[in-house]
């Protein structure tokens, strides 16, 4: 059979070489693509969530802070005339020889002025509202921030649970002295609400308001005033 050159077949050496498909670059990439915004999505919502967390403790602080201001403050104005001294809350019952036999304390002085200071402390606020504006900077607990930024609206809300007490620390002093204090106790309870949730807390405020040293026998067993 004569040599046909047309029967020589020329393969290509480049025909069967395998190529990656095309969709499967665009498959991983888009899968890729899709797990980086989940990634994104898990990181904004957590750093949101701590955000969060860390603004309202810094808001609860500084409403906490600025009621316990306005009750120092009502309190000091209240004992400034000097009228409430040791003696216009208690008095001692001595014997003979000079030595103290009973505490009494007057309990009708004692709930009134706790009831005026607790009605001035309100009144120092809008029925018992304040309002309060955190710059935005203050609330992410950077130094460099702080003061910065839009403010933000905080409303605090006393309850009506709020209220004002007297109590008594007895110490040594001595020999045969005691020490004898007598304290205010104010307690009030706030919503502190802020534009992303509200948050209560209690405020408690003491204040030394009078004190005295009883030398001599003292007895064993006082008239407490924390007694209503």
């Amino acid at each position: 059979m004569p040599f046909n050159k047309s029967h020589i077949l020329f393969r290509n050496p480049f025909k069967y070489r395998r190529k990656t498909p095309k969709r499967t670059s665009e498959k991983k990439a888009a899968f890729f693509i899709f797990i980086v915004i989940i990634a994104l999505c898990i990181g904004i919502i957590t750093t949101g969530n701590f955000l969060k967390s860390v603004s309202s403790e810094m808001a609860l602080s500084d409403a906490t802070d600025m009621i316990t201001a306005t009750i120092n403050d009502k309190i000091n104005e209240k004992m400034s005339g000097g009228q409430y001294t040791y003696d216009y809350f208690v008095n001692l019952q001595k014997d003979s020889e000079g030595n103290v036999t009973a505490i009494s304390a007057n309990m009708a002085r004692i709930n009134t002025l706790s009831s005026e200071i607790l009605q001035e402390v309100i009144a120092a606020t809008n029925n018992g509202e304040l309002d309060l504006k955190i710059p935005i900077g203050n609330l992410l607990g950077s130094n460099i921030l702080l003061g910065r930024g839009p403010k933000i609206p905080i409303k605090i809300i006393m309850l009506t649970s709020s209220f004002a007490d007297f109590k008594n620390e007895l110490s040594s002093a001595g020999i045969n002295q005691i020490k004898h204090q007598i304290i205010l106790e104010v307690k009030v309870q706030i919503d502190v609400l802020m534009p992303w949730e509200v948050k209560s807390t209690e405020v408690l405020s003491k204040v030394l308001i009078a004190e005295t040293i009883i030398v001599g026998k003292v007895p064993n067993t006082y008239l407490s005033l924390n007694q209503p």
